[in-house]
């Protein structure tokens, strides 16, 4: 989904789908396609950008061979992208991540071989339509617990391949169809520490997939007539309260009464995850170089890189 004020045609639209999927969410079933082939996770390093608190956005040897070596990386965050695929609001929401001493992980789920959008269109209007289209069609969609299942397979080879060269802790994040995808995750790993879920609800017709444990806390972000979310002003977007019932104190809820789809753009948002990051690894935050030099490690970049020539 993408960011933007919203017609009162694509309001309609959405609402319309949603009263459709409604009555038959429940029994939703997974809808496969070759798209979603668990061996297509072996491309998925392939299909990401890196990036490193200091540096920014990195390429995979020099994100390899500086993890080790970084002083100040307090974790991995691994962030999920909407359903227009990567575009600008993820590497946006990736500074904030590395500002705060990050590393960060962008998968981009729909360039695997065959896979489409989940909205695609021209317009924040259009998308909305064609994403109503792909929710009823129910495969290249996230009402599709088949296609949040895949995602799920990115993250677990992303993670396997972190855990060969690091133990920092590591959180789940996403944005709108990300979001889902996070709160979808249900393959326990000790080092996964909490999830964040940017600008998504769990509306009844996406009821079927949260599988979040509500043991490993989790930040929110929702908006109340988020149409992207299924909110509006007569009936607000559905936060994750009742989900976190048993384990209130691990649900961390910024809610706004907006419309915005946008990720981290409210007075006091950024500082309302910040803060939750803080309580969620042990290394502080430093925001300079702290001696760090990087020509003393360069000749580990230099040999990553001379590998890919043996």
């Amino acid at each position: 989904m993408r960011s933007g004020k919203f017609s009162a045609w694509g309001v309609l639209i959405l609402a319309l789908s949603q009263s459709l999927l409604v009555s038959n969410a429940g029994a939703q079933q997974s809808r496969q396609a070759p798209a979603y082939d668990k061996a297509q996770a072996r491309t998925v390093l392939d299909r990401s950008v890196f990036y490193l608190p200091l540096f920014g956005a990195v390429y995979r040897e020099k994100f390899t061979a500086l993890i080790p070596r970084h002083p100040t990386v307090r974790g991995l965050v691994i962030h999920n992208h909407g359903c227009g695929g990567m575009w600008g609001w993820e590497t946006t929401v990736a500074q904030f991540y590395y500002r705060e001493g990050f590393a960060v992980i962008t998968p981009e789920f729909v360039a695997r071989d065959g896979n489409k959008l989940g909205c695609p269109g021209g317009s924040t209007e259009e998308m909305l339509k064609q994403a109503s289209e792909r929710a009823r069609e129910g495969v290249y969609t996230a009402v599709n617990p088949a296609r949040l299942d895949a995602r799920g397979d990115d993250i677990a080879e992303v993670i396997r391949w972190f855990k060969t060269f690091s133990d920092l802790p590591i959180i789940l994040s996403g944005h709108s169809e990300g979001c889902r995808t996070t709160y979808h995750w249900d393959r326990a790993d000790p080092q996964i520490v909490g999830g964040v879920c940017h600008k998504q609800s769990v509306n009844r017709q996406y009821e079927h997939l949260w599988k979040w444990d509500t043991r490993l806390p989790m930040w929110s972000s929702i908006e109340d007539e988020d149409s992207w979310a299924g909110g509006s002003k007569q009936y607000p977007a559905v936060g994750f309260t009742d989900k976190f019932k048993a384990h209130p104190e691990n649900l961390t809820e910024f809610r706004y009464h907006g419309n915005s789809h946008d990720p981290l753009v409210r007075q006091g948002e950024s500082q309302s995850l910040a803060t939750w990051l803080n309580q969620r690894v042990t290394k502080p935050l430093q925001k300079v170089q702290s001696g760090f030099n990087y020509e003393d490690v360069l000749p580990a970049v230099q040999d990553a890189i001379s590998k890919q020539l043996r």
